[in-house]
């Protein structure tokens, strides 16, 4: 690997699955032999999260972007990516989604101008949310030209300085904001690499997006789409 790569991780509520996951991922990162930071941007946890942290961060080596009131998805990654001078940036969420070896197959294609993305097979999280996705998919090739197998996945890997002009541009959707992100990586020429990678639901009806939303998350969407192409 060439050129430098950080790991970003947005956590919330991971009092259950935070050592754990840090430690699977130290080791990971450690195997790769690069100088590499870990970097956790928590968000205003209320369970405990942030005090564990705090007992991780010397044992780990980890970086800490840390608030005592919940920030928005995307200020989590903005702060998180802040603290980072790497060329290639690998971000996603803590909770034991994915299986921490799959950063290995993912963080070798990271280079200049190019978005890799992980895209997750054999899911387990329930059908609609599978579904979802494959719906999502074809609505933003029809509507900006772009194919995503797995638009709003967030296991990704990003060239900084794309991703540097992005965030210093503005992001709109919120809600989406990870193919946002990948559209606007798209338009501005990157090549996209996708990655299979393993998924699995985490059985916790707190997290991910809850059904009785998901008419206004889709109208928000719509709204914000038209916002988005106009913008490119």
């Amino acid at each position: 690997m060439s050129n430098r790569v950080d790991f970003v991780f947005n956590a919330f509520n991971e009092i259950e699955t935070i050592e754990n996951d840090i430690s699977e991922i130290f080791t990971v990162v450690k195997e790769l032999q690069t100088e590499s930071k870990i970097i956790i941007a928590e968000d205003g946890s209320t369970d405990g999260t942030s005090e564990k942290l705090l007992q991780l961060k010397s044992k780990f080596n980890l970086t800490l972007s840390q608030t005592k009131e919940r920030r928005k998805y995307s200020k989590a990654l903005i702060d998180g990516i802040s603290l980072s001078k790497a060329d290639i940036i690998y971000f996603t969420d803590m909770g034991s989604k994915f299986n921490w070896s799959d950063i290995k197959k993912i963080v070798q294609f990271g280079e200049r101008d190019v978005l890799v993305i992980g895209v997750r097979v054999n899911r387990t999280d329930p059908l609609y949310r599978q579904v979802l996705t494959k719906m999502y998919s074809v609505f933003i090739k029809s509507f900006y030209g772009y194919s995503f197998r797995d638009p709003d996945s967030g296991f990704r890997v990003y060239d900084r300085n794309t991703l540097n002009k992005i965030i210093e541009h503005g992001l709109i959707n919120n809600h989406l904001l990870n193919s946002e992100i990948g559209i606007r990586c798209l338009a501005m020429g990157n090549r996209l690499i996708e990655v299979d990678i393993n998924y699995k639901n985490r059985n916790d009806s707190s997290r991910g997006l809850p059904v009785k939303i998901i008419p206004k998350v889709i109208l928000s969407t719509i709204q914000n789409a038209y916002k988005i192409r106009k913008d490119l």
